[in-house]
C-alpha cells in the first residue's frame, strides 16, 4: 500500500461588490477543559487548558489543576508537578516498558478525568530522501519507509515535521505491513504562497515518526480531518462532565535534516 500525503495551495479569489457587515451574536458557552498528555522515553508532559468563547482572542496558559498523575501498569503512582510554563512534568523520568497501558488521571475542580494509552514498539523507517512531484514542478517530496511492520500487521503513526523550529506538519496515518509514506513539501519557487510553508536552501526539517494505539490515532485523525467533536477520549467520575483532548504513549524516532534542493529531472 502506498499512501501519499500532498499539503495543497489553496487558492482565493476576491472580489469587489457592495457589501454590508453582519454581526453575529455568538452564545457563551461554559469552558470545558481540555487535556493534552504525552508519554513517551524522553518525556512525560501534561498541559491542561479551558476552552474559550469564538470571540476570545486571548489563548489560554496551561492552568494548575487539583490532581495530575500517571499511572505504570503495577498502579505504581507518577506525580506530575505544575512547571512555570503551564505544563506539568515529573520530577524523574518515568521507566516505560513496549506493550504496557499506562493511565493518566487529572482531578479539575472535584472532578476526576482518567484515559489509557498503550506503548507501542517504535516504527522504524528509511533515512529520509527528497524527490520531486510529478505532477508539480513546485513541490518537492520527503519519501521513507516504514522496515520492521510484520505482513499483515496494522501499526499507526503521528507524523510531524518541523521547520526551522516550528510545527510545519503533523498529520496521523496507518499501514498494514511496510509501507512508503510520500509528504509534499513547498519549496522556494516563484509562486505566490504563505511565506511559512516554503522550505529554502539549508533549513533545518526535524521528522519525528511516533508509534500510537488506535485510540490515540482515532483522536487525531479525526481532529485533523476538522471534526470539531472527536470521539471522547477521557473517561470522567462526573456522568454530565466532558472534556477534550488525549492522552498518548508514544515511542520515536526523529531524523534532523538540513534541505538542499534536489535538481528537476
Amino acid at each position: 500500500m502506498k499512501q501519499i500525503i500532498y499539503i495543497a495551495a489553496l487558492l482565493c479569489m476576491t472580489l469587489s461588490s457592495c457589501t454590508k457587515e453582519i454581526e453575529i451574536d455568538y452564545r457563551d458557552i461554559d469552558p470545558i477543559p481540555v487535556i493534552e498528555g504525552y508519554l513517551a522515553p524522553d518525556l512525560a508532559e501534561v498541559k491542561i487548558t479551558m476552552t474559550r468563547n469564538m470571540d476570545d482572542s486571548v489563548h489560554s496558559p496551561g492552568i494548575e489543576v487539583d490532581y495530575v498523575a500517571i499511572f505504570k501498569p503495577d498502579g505504581t503512582e507518577c506525580a506530575l508537578d505544575y512547571q512555570p510554563d503551564g505544563i506539568y512534568r515529573p520530577a524523574s523520568p518515568i521507566s516505560l516498558t513496549d506493550g504496557a497501558t499506562y493511565t493518566l488521571r487529572v482531578t479539575i475542580d472535584g472532578v476526576m478525568y482518567v484515559a489509557q494509552s498503550s506503548l507501542r514498539p517504535t516504527i522504524q523507517i528509511s533515512e529520509p530522501q527528497f524527490v520531486w512531484a510529478n505532477i508539480m514542478d513546485w513541490m518537492q517530496v520527503m519519501e521513507f519507509e516504514t522496515l520492521n511492520i510484520p505482513d499483515g500487521e496494522e501499526a499507526y503513526g503521528w507524523v510531524r515535521i518541523h521547520h526551522n523550529g516550528e510545527i510545519y506538519f503533523s498529520d496521523a496515518g496507518k499501514c498494514t505491513g511496510n509501507s512508503p509514506f510520500d509528504i509534499g513539501l513547498y519549496y522556494d519557487s516563484d509562486m505566490e504562497m504563505d511565506e511559512d510553508e516554503i522550505i529554502y536552501d539549508g533549513d533545518t526539517l526535524l521528522l519525528d515518526v511516533r508509534s500510537i494505539d488506535l485510540d490515540a490515532f482515532t483522536y487525531l485523525s479525526e481532529s485533523h480531518a476538522g471534526n470539531m467533536n472527536p470521539t471522547q477520549y477521557f473517561s470522567t467520575s462526573v456522568a454530565d462532565k466532558v472534556c477534550l483532548g488525549f492522552f498518548a504513549a508514544y515511542n520515536h524516532v526523529q531524523y534532523e535534516i538540513i534541505y538542499h534542493k534536489t535538481p528537476h529531472d
